[in-house]
């Protein structure tokens, strides 16, 4: 079924993204430079999150691809084939710099969005709302993910190009392309020269209805644990 793949792709990660981003969060916003530009703070927290996250996603990606697809009947099955040769370790190495260009900024975005408005409300009187409560962090946690998904469109339409030639599903794939792999500019090229502007935004509604809602989900629950640690005073 891939289940244990798609856990093994989503949870480590996650946890390392937001861990990361609470650390370099705190770090930066105790910069003289930066705390007066919180959002800046945010930005490049969860750039930082991300970057680190994805050295764990990658792999993960790789694996939960190969179980959902029937290539390999078990999780360690599947281990050995992207880890354990060098066709799979290079391929794993290809998607990821791939990758880093749609979720780095996806993950910097979503967060900051998320963050500031949250402290836009708090900062402002005239608007009541206890922006602590779940259904408030889950509605600033989808727009953050509507936003950023939308935004990172163009990069996700270029990184799936990249991740999909020579594997017999991109049809803009040739013989020589895919003996090549294009890089993330000459796909880019590629995807201008065959649909002009209007082809970086392929796929951008389902897109952002996809992530809205699951970032809210994500982002909504980590906060409602984060406070129920911190009140029991898990953390010391």
């Amino acid at each position: 079924t891939g289940l244990s793949g798609a856990l093994l792709k989503e949870g480590p990660p996650s946890a390392v993204y937001l861990g990361v981003y609470e650390a370099a969060k705190a770090a930066l916003l105790a910069t003289p430079a930066i705390s007066p530009y919180p959002l800046v703070a945010y930005l490049l927290a969860g750039a930082a999150g991300e970057t680190v996250g994805s050295v764990i996603r990658a792999p993960a990606e790789a694996i939960k691809s190969r179980l959902q697809s029937g290539a390999d009947s078990t999780t360690a099955d599947s281990v050995r084939s992207v880890l354990g040769t060098a066709a799979g370790r290079a391929n794993v190495m290809r998607a990821w710099s791939s990758s880093l260009w749609r979720d780095v900024p996806f993950g910097a975005i979503q967060l900051a969005i998320f963050e500031g408005l949250k402290t836009y409300i708090i900062n402002s009187p005239d608007i009541v709302v206890d922006v602590d409560t779940l259904l408030a962090e889950a509605l600033f946690g989808a727009t953050g993910g509507a936003i950023g998904a939308f935004l990172t469109t163009p990069t996700d339409v270029v990184t799936i190009r990249i991740l999909t030639q020579g594997t017999g599903v991109d049809e803009a794939c040739d013989e020589q392309a895919c003996t090549l792999p294009v890089g993330f500019v000459g796909m880019a090229k590629e995807v201008y020269a065959q649909s002009g502007a209007m082809g970086f935004l392929q796929g951008a509604r389902a897109r952002t209805l996809y992530w809205a809602p699951a970032i809210g989900i994500f982002l909504s629950c980590y906060c409602s644990i984060r406070q129920a640690a911190v009140t029991s005073s898990l953390f010391g």
